[in-house]
């Protein structure tokens, strides 16, 4: 086993309702050499329980002394970072499943194509009963990094945080996660960061399963406008990232109606109080009075 690397498995752990399926799903892996993080961020809820259920040393199990995640769920994925150990770093979320070959086949892919830092697998996507409602749309063997956010600016690709598994030593060197305000584009700028230099390397196959439960903090439709703020940033960010790299598609014009179409779901979807302190100061949100009102266009007709 020494000679196989250390691949480490990162529960940020706060909901029980469906530890205990991906806990199971971590230690089911057919590739042996793994460790099982498991990061308790302070939960009203008997986390502990659901990781004492399991009689397995690769567990390591512990508690963070305050709630790193409340605001902002990237800082309990940075605190799962710096406790893990392996070589390769994967994060799955307390409610979504990794198939039992998950790690054995992106390291397949790792060795078809050593220089990459960032492996993906295939997602499909349930409800919160358990209910399959879609698949993410599949990726090439390997695309730079332009090739990818061209593709998911113009929605051919979708992600989230956990599909993934990284090279430890590449993303610590990159700073970690990205924190954002409610981690509101983290997922999505910190593997940009992480594939900026070696792209992506992905498996056609569905490996990873996604929980769309309406519990997820990005399902939350509370503090709309400091989530807008926060996208906003993270637009910025990529616009930056975009122009010091130097890419040979122009993705400025792209990036900035990818803005500002969810800027206009961000504010139909936003309470009337969040709605309010965006309307009041349309211009730190670099939104125009075209967006408000065709947002309070599409409330209206949805409310009717």
């Amino acid at each position: 086993m020494s000679d196989r690397p250390l691949v480490t498995i990162a529960i940020p752990a706060y909901k029980v309702r469906h530890l205990h399926e991906s806990l199971a799903s971590a230690l089911s892996q057919t590739y042996g050499n793994i460790e099982v993080v498991v990061v308790n961020d302070r939960s009203p809820e008997d986390v502990a329980s659901v990781v004492g259920q399991f009689d397995d040393p690769r567990i390591r199990y512990c508690e963070n002394a305050q709630n790193l995640g409340k605001d902002d769920p990237s800082r309990n994925w940075n605190e799962c970072l710096r406790l893990a150990q392996g070589e390769w770093f994967c994060l799955l979320c307390d409610d979504d499943v990794y198939d039992a070959c998950f790690v054995e086949e992106l390291l397949r892919v790792s060795e078809r194509y050593p220089q990459c830092d960032v492996l993906r697998s295939g997602v499909v996507m349930i409800d919160g009963e358990g209910r399959e409602v879609g698949t993410y749309p599949a990726s090439p063997g390997f695309e730079t990094l332009e090739q990818y956010m061209w593709d998911f600016f113009h929605s051919r690709r979708r992600q989230t945080i956990g599909e993934f598994m990284l090279r430890r030593s590449a993303i610590v060197q990159a700073g970690g996660y990205v924190n954002l305000p409610y981690a509101w584009g983290s997922d999505n700028l910190s593997i940009f960061q992480f594939a900026m230099r070696n792209g992506i390397a992905s498996t056609s196959l569905r490996l990873m399963t996604f929980r769309d439960s309406g519990e997820n903090i990005s399902s939350d439709c509370k503090h709309m406008d400091v989530k807008l703020m926060a996208f906003q940033t993270y637009i910025r960010q990529t616009e930056e990232m975009v122009r010091k790299e130097g890419f040979r598609h122009d993705l400025l014009p792209v990036l900035d109606d990818y803005y500002h179409r969810a800027a206009v779901a961000h504010m139909v979807d936003a309470n009337a109080e969040d709605l309010r302190n965006i309307v009041r100061r349309p211009k730190a949100y670099h939104i125009g009075i075209g967006c408000v009102l065709k947002a309070l266009l599409r409330r209206w007709f949805l409310s009717h």
